[in-house]
């Protein structure tokens, strides 16, 4: 699997991507102490002011600077730990959890399956941006007198309601995929053998669904994404919002760390006046948002590839075995 992917330039491009930015991320943490590149100022000879922060794209420095003058390519570095690492976990552990509870609950009788299935519908209605919101928002935004709890807290916090507020939906969503194989007959073929319900989990199940649980990580990867940027724009920052109580007007509530959609909801009052402090994070999210579609993309040309030879292998063998060119090699079959 692994060189069929390294082949694909789209999967290695975007692997290089996501993988430069994270450990760029946690270099700099490390060996920098997080401190981004700053220009305040820049005077001549003479001490005369030549220009001031925000600089544009392409002048002080590549991506252009923020209205302090720190440099917007290396607050996307910085931040990429936080913005990446974060949407990892939350991802993962959506996985893990969907599967446990599916475990349990594809097979329990239809009518308790069915009303299960009614309680959690409401929740593929209603917009997880705005059950995120109404949660997080006591617990994220800075109150006058400061935060009650430690930034550790606040983003433990905030990253178990994102976990949590797509497991009944995700939970249903691979139970359907799980009682679709449970109706095959090989699958009542193996209970009539005397096989239990964990076998016939990890023996039978799992090698006909695992393909999808595959690719359904990457898109969650990506739905996870978009709900962190989502809360962004609604002020609402991973670990939470600072907000600066009888500081000017000018000075908007920020986040706390250097995570993408922090940087954006900080500086979205910008959009029209300095473009590229709001628009260069923005095409960070769509780029690594754009990486993870074309590794999915090409995880699921690898499984179609290899669906495809051995389905034309399984032919070639029925072929052979009725035009009598081929003998079934095992020792209890003897001769005709």
């Amino acid at each position: 699997m692994l060189m069929f992917l390294l082949k694909r330039k789209r999967f290695l491009i975007s692997a290089l991507f996501l993988i430069s930015l994270f450990v760029g991320s946690i270099f700099n943490t490390v060996l920098n102490d997080g401190e981004i590149r700053q220009t305040m100022i820049q005077t001549d000879e003479q001490g005369k002011i030549l220009d001031k922060p925000p600089y544009p794209p392409f002048s002080v420095y590549l991506l252009g600077s923020d209205i302090y003058g720190y440099d917007l390519g290396h607050k996307m570095v910085e931040g990429a730990k936080w913005t990446i690492g974060v949407v990892l976990v939350v991802t993962f552990f959506r996985m893990l959890l969907s599967l446990i509870f599916s475990f349990c609950v594809y097979s329990l009788p239809s009518p308790i399956y069915k009303s299960m299935k009614m309680i959690f519908e409401p929740f593929s209605v209603v917009p997880q941006t705005i059950i995120a919101y109404f949660i997080l928002y006591s617990v994220l935004w800075m109150p006058i007198d400061g935060f009650a709890n430690p930034f550790w807290q606040r983003a433990l916090f905030e990253t178990l309601i994102l976990v949590m507020i797509a497991i009944p939906n995700l939970t249903i969503h691979i139970s359907e995929e799980i009682r679709m194989v449970v109706k095959e007959e090989f699958i009542e073929a193996s209970k009539v053998l005397g096989s239990g319900k964990t076998h016939i989990f990890f023996k039978h199940i799992v090698p006909h669904v695992y393909e999808k649980w595959i690719l359904l990580f990457g898109q969650q990867f990506i739905q996870a994404l978009q709900l962190l940027a989502h809360l962004g724009f609604m002020l609402l920052f991973f670990g939470g919002t600072y907000v600066p109580y009888g500081a000017p007007k000018e000075e908007a509530p920020h986040s706390v760390s250097y995570e993408w959609s922090g940087v954006i909801g900080g500086d979205v009052s910008y959009l029209y006046s300095y473009s590229w402090v709001v628009l260069v994070p923005i095409g960070f999210f769509i780029l690594t948002a754009i990486s993870v579609a074309l590794i999915n993309d090409s995880v699921k040309a690898y499984f179609q590839t290899r669906n495809a030879i051995q389905f034309k292998s399984n032919g070639f063998r029925e072929q052979a075995i009725s035009e009598g060119m081929y003998r079934d090699p095992s020792p209890f079959s003897g001769p005709k």
